[in-house]
């Protein structure tokens, strides 16, 4: 793995990172599924509302290059 430049890196780490933090999350919903004792339900809204906070998330990660120069 030495001879792979820092982009390399980068992509494989937040692939890993990302496919981790994605099992913790299923695994979160389907605990909170569990003890409700309810049948998985997502709305639109709820939906969009997620999808907008990763997107938020994603913004702030994109900067952090920038706040770096500052």
């Amino acid at each position: 793995m030495n001879n792979l430049d820092w982009r390399t890196k980068s992509l494989l780490l937040g692939g890993a990172l990302g496919a981790l933090l994605g099992i913790i999350a299923a695994y979160v919903y389907v605990n909170a599924t569990d003890k409700a004792d309810k049948t998985p339900e997502i709305r639109p809204a709820e939906a969009v509302a997620v999808g907008l906070a990763i997107l938020g998330v994603l913004r702030q990660i994109a900067g952090l290059p920038e706040a770096k120069k500052r």
